[in-house]
């Protein structure tokens, strides 16, 4: 069997737009249910007012802070060579697990910089209610 030019270009054009719908489906379905990536530098100040925004599927949002749940804690934590800080001013902020929508994925420890008269709370997962919340990282005032 003989195929022309056109019914190629037609296959071919079928493939990859249900490659490209399967790729922007998934994607859409994780993203709703991702704990953030989170560094020192992003950690809100607590007690901060923030803008209002709705809840989420994964995500529930109070008067106060977000909230993200996982159906299962993470793993224990893995042990960092820490090294030699850059300067007086950095403070180790370790790593943590972060929820990707299906897995606990490890995200290492690193230096940051510190912020005169606070102190940082790196993120952490509690159980809470038959449920893991992950509570982001924040800094309170010393």
């Amino acid at each position: 069997m003989k195929l022309d030019g056109k019914a190629m270009l037609v296959a071919a054009m079928m493939v990859a737009s249900m490659a490209a719908t399967g790729c922007s489906t998934a994607a859409a379905q994780t993203d709703a249910q991702v704990a953030p990536e989170e560094t020192a530098a992003t950690a809100p100040v607590e007690n901060e007012v923030g803008a209002a925004t709705s809840a989420v599927g994964g995500v529930e949002k109070d008067a106060r802070a977000f909230h993200y749940y996982a159906p299962h804690g993470p793993p224990a934590g893995r042990f960092e060579a820490r090294g030699v800080a850059p300067s007086a001013r950095h403070f180790w902020a370790p790593g943590y697990y972060r929820w990707n929508g299906r897995e606990h994925l490890w995200v290492g420890g690193r230096w940051e910089l510190g912020r005169p008269g606070y102190e940082y709370v790196g993120p952490r997962w509690h159980h809470v209610l038959g449920r893991w919340e992950y509570r982001p990282g924040r800094w309170n005032r010393r």
